[in-house]
């Protein structure tokens, strides 16, 4: 393979290969993002680290975009505040002021207005109506300094090729856990028998007994009481004692005078 063939096809291969990523432009420093979802196309552009031809620019000022097929309708919402105003041109170094201006054009765009700001995650999402294709769109950039002149090269260059992004839904939410069976109640504690307290029989007097066939009162008879337990241990009194202390008295005289006699 002669050098010179060798030495181009080295530097078609380091081309490609800054270039590998699908969907991402990356120039003087500043790198474009393109994303895909059905119909809305979302362009991301980090400028915060510009270098090159670009280093002097502080804003853009139009972007367009084109072969994305055919569609009916666009619409553009920015991060930036962006209020831009579509044209069917072509973007230029002046702008929008390429061929076909004034003139209808289904598959392309360019937006122009005010100057907005560069900086990182500069977000501008497109919305179509129809069938576009949007899988490797070309881009145009239009980068101006603080006064508005036009600074380095207008970027103009196509996405590699992308896949379209499916948006992942989201997991269902797992099931609430049954609540916990309540436990059981404790069972109620036995309760404790008591033993009835001891009775002294000496202080409960005994029952009365009754003979049969009714009260006392019915029957006119004295009803029969159980003699006390301790009614043999009674002490007498002085009194009864000295009354028959004086008893036997008399009786020993009178048996005395008798054998007198």
């Amino acid at each position: 393979m002669p050098p010179l063939f060798r030495r181009a096809l080295g530097s078609l291969l380091i081309v490609a290969a800054s270039n590998a990523s699908a969907g991402v432009i990356t120039q003087d420093g500043v790198v474009f993002t393109s994303t895909f979802t059905g119909n809305v196309l979302t362009l991301e552009i980090d400028a915060a680290g510009r270098t090159g031809g670009w280093a002097g620019a502080t804003a853009i000022d139009a972007l367009g975009i084109k072969t994305v097929g055919s569609f009916g309708s666009v619409t553009m919402q920015s991060s930036t505040g962006a209020d831009w105003t579509r044209s069917s041109a072509e973007l230029n170094a002046s702008g929008c002021a390429g061929k076909g201006k004034g003139k209808a054009d289904s598959s392309r765009l360019c937006y122009s207005g005010g100057a907005v700001d560069l900086a990182d995650n500069m977000l501008f999402t497109f919305t179509f109506e129809g069938t576009p294709s949007l899988a490797a769109p070309h881009l145009k950039v239009h980068f101006v300094n603080a006064s508005g002149a036009k600074v380095g090269s207008l970027l103009s260059m196509d996405f590699p090729w992308q896949a379209e992004t499916i948006p992942v839904a989201a997991p269902a939410p797992a099931p609430a856990p049954a609540p916990a069976p309540a436990p059981a109640p404790a069972p109620a504690p036995a309760p404790v028998q008591t033993p009835p307290p001891a009775v002294d029989p000496v202080l409960i007097p005994p029952p009365a007994i009754s003979t049969p066939g009714g009260s006392a009162a019915d029957t006119g008879s004295t009803p029969i009481t159980a003699p006390a337990e301790n009614a043999s241990g009674d002490v007498p009194e002085p009194q009864s004692l000295a009354i028959i202390g004086a008893g036997l008295a008399v009786m020993g005289l009178a048996r005395r005078r008798r054998r007198t006699v």
